[in-house]
């Protein structure tokens, strides 16, 4: 049957009539049967409409066609537009990149999508900005009719690093389709450049999922991210040795040419100073400047970059010194990373003005590592570990925030897909610092998770950020979060979560928080009851008393059912996140590098009380009973003697956080027990934690809990705390605990002057050490210590008891 114009004209308004009832917050109008309009469009603008085509034929079966002219005036159009189309009042930008996207409801009587691009860059990205406002689901497609946008991108540099390597969580496992994929969906968000990290060894596979060597990878992704005309950075320590010697330096820069050569597209080199490299400032920049000789050969307008992490404040004298005295044209700009030791303000104001900076944040890992959660339960810290799943949008946001203005944009440090949703809020806020987070998440609700999810999907990407804030026990908002997630993944289906990591590793997150939190709850349950049984021990049963405690704890062993549930569920999601991007949640089943890489199952068991060690000590009670039981020739004044050392650590067990009225203890690291720790800077003013103290978190056998983690400070910030109103008339003995992977020497003071011992190495056994304080120090009531290091990365303590003689 041949419809009239005027049926479909009917026809049309019904459905808009329709769409608007179903999108009560904006004037809908169905696209679903659009054809894309172009002309004379360069090979990177088609490379935009191919991945507009299917990009939507992914998420709706629909194939939109695409031709030189406007088809019949009946029939929406997407139009790659000149700039003579631009309607009025918008305030066209003439920046690279920037772009204009508008609905024309006016000029046909089908609607028109207009993109135009200031250059190709612009063409993509206003692709990938109707993308995510487009509202598509299976069969339909959809867009807001009031749709007028004018847009540049604030900072120039917009990327991330996409290592092919086998310390990453994922990539490693990637072939050149998967990484396509990836790459088109960061540039949806505005990433206009993308840092790998290549093998100067062309036959050099790493670890066991590599379908390709590092080489012939980077080749490819050179030459694919030049299809997109989207800027290829390397990252490319030294990594040879000393290049001091001729033969070392000859052989590192032959290597590095045949790699540059190899390549089709390479716009810019990283060279980190350290971390790794490690190489002294006054060898690696005339080093340097013939890598960037022999970069220009092949490249000529590549751009070379160094870093100064790690360089020590000598070598920082001497790094600026150099800028300062030689100002090398042949240096493109200098980078803020991990582990650079003064803060970005200072790095502004020592290079000089001819050099930017970019910064290349670590988004990826949530402990060890330049923006560590702050005041992170300790139960999560040793389960979800260094690289989870980890949305922080509102942390990233604040960090940008402070940081950004500062530099010329990021490139951010990532080792796999666990920091997926930062990378998309770092671009968007690099594009523009003052967009709407809630914008963003919804976006990525909507694009990623499935059109219906957007505002709850934001709601529960939020919520796992909050989950992370104060202590897990008595947090409410994880089984709310779980319960939020079940109902999307029951919503959206099983076949939606098989073909969706996204949503599987929400899924698994959502899950994860409540198996550790439900954990957490009942161990904590066990030991209470085990330090309730040794309370009610007196000298006649010590040992039954012991013996009943250790089956307190061990209740640990035996799951109840709803634990055994959920853990099923997260082995089941591990094996969906291999299959669907090989990402690797485990050593023995994927091939994780190491349990640290994004490996969390590897820790389903961690114990998450003190049981490990109070078990040693109750072997150490019970060695000393078998000492008096075994021998009749022992006198009886060496079994009371034996009687009495038990009585003593059954004490020392239960008092050992109570040390009794006028006395104090700190468990640092622990942001829920240490009141007086002096914080120095609010993490909101130092994320990076340049000048201010932060938790740490070592793994360490059989140790109690308070031993694992610690009171940090890096870069030679003193590490400080204070305690008020103490008994002027009393005298005091100071014992610390000293723990932490550092193993630094400190040196203690009190009051600012006097010593309370001098430099001393972290022991290398683990256990309280006891000081005397003298009277005087406290007289007026106060008294401040100071650890100030003497050697190390920085100053740890673990525990603090102020005792009151």
């Amino acid at each position: 049957m041949l419809f009239s114009r005027w049926h479909l004209s009917l026809l049309s308004s019904f459905f808009l009539m329709t769409l608007c009832c179903a999108f009560p917050f904006a004037a809908m109008i169905d696209v679903s049967n659009s054809v894309i309009v172009h002309s004379d469009a360069s090979s990177r603008q088609h490379k935009a409409i191919e991945m507009l085509i299917e990009e939507v034929n992914l998420r709706t079966g629909i194939l939109l066609q695409k031709q030189d002219t406007l088809p019949d005036s009946l029939i929406p159009a997407i139009v790659l537009a000149s700039t003579d189309k631009t309607p009025s009042g918008l305030k066209i930008s003439k920046k690279p990149e920037s772009y204009t996207l508008w609905v024309d409801m006016e000029s046909r009587q089908a609607p028109t999508i207009y993109l135009q691009g200031q250059d190709d860059r612009g063409v993509l990205f206003a692709v990938g900005r109707l993308l995510r406002l487009l509202h598509m689901t299976e069969g339909k497609l959809a867009v807001e009719t009031d749709i007028k946008i004018a847009t540049a991108p604030v900072y120039p540099i917009r990327g991330h690093q996409l290592g092919y390597r086998n310390t990453a969580n994922s990539y490693d496992a990637w072939d050149v389709e998967q990484f396509e994929q990836y790459i088109r969906e960061l540039a949806v968000f505005g990433t206009n450049c993308i840092e790998l990290i290549p093998s100067i060894d062309p036959e050099e596979r790493e670890g066991p999922h590599m379908g390709k060597t590092m080489w012939d990878m980077t080749v490819s992704l050179s030459s694919l991210l030049d299809d997109y005309g989207l800027d290829v950075w390397f990252w490319l320590p030294v990594g040879d040795g000393d290049v001091s010697d001729p033969v070392v330096s000859a052989k590192g820069l032959a290597e590095r040419r045949a790699l540059f050569e190899a390549c089709p597209r390479v716009d810019n080199i990283f060279v980190p100073g350290g971390d790794p490299g490690d190489t002294p400032p006054e060898i690696l920049m005339p080093w340097l400047e013939n890598l960037a000789k022999l970069l220009h050969e092949s490249h000529p307008n590549a751009g070379l970059w160094v870093s100064n992490q790690g360089f020590t404040p000598k070598e920082n004298d001497i790094f600026f010194g150099y800028l300062e005295k030689e100002q090398p044209d042949w240096l493109a700009g200098i980078i803020f990373g991990p582990w650079t030791k003064i803060s970005l303000q200072e790095q502004r104001r020592r290079t000089p003005d001819k050099y930017p900076i970019r910064r290349y944040p670590d988004i990826t890992h949530t402990l060890r590592c330049q923006y560590s959660v702050p005041e992170w339960d300790r139960a999560f810290a040793r389960t979800l570990g260094r690289e989870p799943f980890n949305p922080r949008p509102k942390a990233m946001a604040r960090i940008h925030g402070l940081l950004a203005p500062m530099s010329v944009g990021s490139a951010t440090y990532s080792d796999g897909i666990n920091d997926d949703v930062n990378k998309v809020v770092w671009s968007a806020l690099e594009w523009d610092p003052d967009a709407d987070m809630d914008v963003i998440l919804d976006d990525y609700g909507r694009y990623f998770i499935g059109e219906e999810f957007g505002a709850k999907a934001a709601e529960g990407l939020y919520a796992f950020e909050e989950n992370w804030k104060g202590p897990l026990a008595t947090h409410t908002g994880v089984e709310k979060n779980l319960k939020r997630w079940q109902e999307i993944e029951a919503k959206a289906g099983k076949a939606a979560l098989k073909d969706n990591w996204r949503l599987q590793l929400c899924i698994l997150r959502a899950y994860y928080d409540a198996y550790v939190q439900r954990r957490l709850i009942l161990e904590s349950k066990f030991e209470e009851s085990a330090y309730k049984i040794l309370k009610r021990a007196d000298s006649d049963d010590i040992l039954p008393a012991v013996s009943k405690a250790r089956a307190a704890l061990a209740q640990a062993d035996t799951q109840p059912a709803d634990l055994l549930d959920l853990r099923k569920r997260l082995e089941d999601l591990g094996v969906a996140l291999f299959a669907s991007i090989g990402m690797q949640l485990d050593v023995k089943n994927y091939q994780a590098r190491n349990a640290e890489r994004g490996a969390v199952l590897e820790f389903l068991d961690e114990p998450l009380n003190n049981r490990a060690w109070l078990e040693a000590q109750f072997d150490a009670i019970e060695s000393l009973a078998s000492q008096t039981g075994n021998a009749d020739q022992q006198t009886s004044q060496y079994k009371s003697f034996c009687l009495i050392q038990q009585k003593k650590k059954i004490d020392s067990i239960l008092k050992w956080e109570n040390p009794g009225e006028g006395s104090f203890y700190d468990d640092l690291g622990n942001a829920e027990k240490q009141p007086h720790l002096l914080p120095q800077k609010a993490w909101e003013d130092d994320p990076g934690r340049v000048e201010s103290p932060q938790e740490e978190f070592s793994k360490y056998e059989d140790a109690r809990l308070s031993w694992v983690d610690q009171a940090q400070t890096l870069f030679g910030t003193p590490l400080r705390m204070q305690y008020k109103h103490l008994d002027r008339n009393a005298r005091y003995r100071l014992r610390v605990t000293y723990a932490g992977r550092f193993r630094a020497t400190m040196r203690l003071i009190a009051n600012g002057k006097t010593s309370i011992h001098s430099p001393l190495k972290q022991p290398t056994h683990i256990g309280p050490l006891e000081y005397s304080i003298p009277r005087e120090l406290t007289k007026d009531g106060e008294l401040t210590l100071e650890w100030k290091l003497v050697d190390g990365r920085g100053c740890q303590v673990a525990e603090v008891w102020l005792l009151k003689e």
